[in-house]
């Protein structure tokens, strides 16, 4: 019995040590080691305090602890390629489909895959280990996974896998926010479903993904893709207060939208769409694409 309860203790002192409170959100830029930032959460982690800032050039977010700030400089710069950014896409029409950055003026092609919450077991394991022997010359191939909460609360090793691809160099992820349930109800219309259902909490589906990702070693990007491509004024206005980037496609692959110049591919790699992963193999079959990493590329 004894050994039982220390076991217990052990298990929730561990959960305990990852679990991320007092998350926040911040605003304000700064100046630090001839780079600006602003600042984006702050929140506890095993009783230290950090905070989540993007670099305004780089668009790539880190980690500060509270010592790191003694040596920061506050500043009001509004003419960075990060604060333009939020400005270019916060502006009407709001369009209720397909909001947000869709292309980028590039001779290369964006992959996102999404995450959304699946009752199947796995992920598109062999699609990745395909773009990999297909692609892959020694440097990690660019993606963008754009993850729900629950699909990482329900997929737990599949997520361990990616991120081990990352580790292991053959992927260069960036983690983009998909919220946290990804509501969806066939019985509604778009005007009324997904993030635009009546009662979301958009703090929570948001937020939540950010302290998931963070809870397991994971840095959360500032891009965010919607739940269906579906949004409104309120919501882009949202996600601009909380400092992300919206990212819509161009480049559905299931829907049979073409892949030009400068796309952004969507497919879905939670196996609930194997028409698009198969359309995919098929058209990267025939092209020496470039993949490019939304990030970098983004003007």
């Amino acid at each position: 019995m004894k050994k039982l309860f220390f076991l217990l203790l052990y298990f929730s002192c561990v959960l305990s040590a990852n679990k991320i409170e007092q998350y926040k959100v911040l605003s304000g830029s700064f100046f630090y080691k001839d780079a600006h930032y602003s600042f984006l959460r702050s929140f506890y982690k095993d009783e230290k305090k950090y905070f989540l800032v993007v670099n305004e050039d780089s668009l790539k977010t880190k980690l500060f602890k509270l010592s790191d700030l003694s040596s920061i400089i506050l500043e009001k710069k509004t003419n960075t390629k990060y604060k333009k950014l939020l400005k270019k896409y916060n502006t009407p029409p709001y369009k209720l489909q397909n909001f947000g950055i869709t292309s980028i003026n590039t001779n290369r092609v964006y992959l996102t895959a999404d995450l959304c919450p699946s009752s199947k077991k796995g992920y598109e394991d062999k699609f990745i280990d395909y773009f990999i022997s297909r692609y892959y010359n020694g440097s990690a191939l660019n993606i963008t996974f754009f993850v729900s909460g629950n699909w990482i609360r329900k997929h737990k090793d599949d997520f361990l896998q990616l991120v081990n691809l990352q580790k292991q160099n053959k992927l260069n992820i960036t983690w983009g926010n998909h919220t946290f349930t990804h509501y969806y109800s066939s019985h509604l219309p778009f005007s009324q479903n997904f993030l635009l259902k009546k009662g979301t909490n958009l703090k929570n589906e948001i937020l939540n993904v950010e302290k998931i990702l963070l809870e397991n070693g994971v840095l959360p990007s500032i891009l965010f893709r919607f739940p269906g491509l579906i949004s409104d004024k309120k919501t882009v206005n949202y996600i601009n207060m909380l400092g992300l980037l919206p990212v819509g496609s161009n480049a559905w692959v299931a829907k049979n939208e073409d892949i030009h110049d400068g796309s952004i591919i969507l497919i879905h790699g939670n196996k609930n769409e194997p028409l698009g992963i198969k359309k995919a193999i098929s058209i990267f079959e025939k092209n020496n694409f470039v993949f490019g990493s939304i990030l970098t590329d983004l003007k």
